[in-house]
């Protein structure tokens, strides 16, 4: 039950840094709260439904060290997609602030 709860808090913080990026882009708050959440999430269930089909669903000593492995994966997949729309929207934000930029020099 406790490893239960940690999951769920783990992806409420994931989908929290997805929010505060959001944010600081000014894009959709909810959109990349539930992006960050899912993915987390959504690692996690593939990563152990691998792992289940390849050892016919029983479950075994193995199967902690999995569940946790799923997790510390979950994280590191969440982070590096992170970061790549961390350095996608600061490429857009450069982008049009450029375009700003322009008008300003005529004046």
């Amino acid at each position: 039950m406790i490893n239960l709860v940690l999951q769920i808090l783990i992806s409420i913080f994931i989908g929290i840094c997805f929010f505060y990026l959001a944010k600081r882009f000014q894009k959709n708050e909810i959109i990349y709260f539930c992006l960050g959440f899912f993915i987390c999430v959504f690692v996690r269930i593939s990563y152990l439904l691998v792992y289940g089909s390849l050892t016919n669903f029983k479950i075994n000593q193995q199967f902690n060290f999995h569940k946790n492995l799923s997790i510390i994966l979950s994280i590191c997949i969440s982070y590096v997609i992170f970061l790549f729309l961390k350095k996608r929207l600061e490429k857009n934000q450069s982008k049009t602030s450029e375009i700003d930029e322009i008008g300003r020099n005529k004046i």
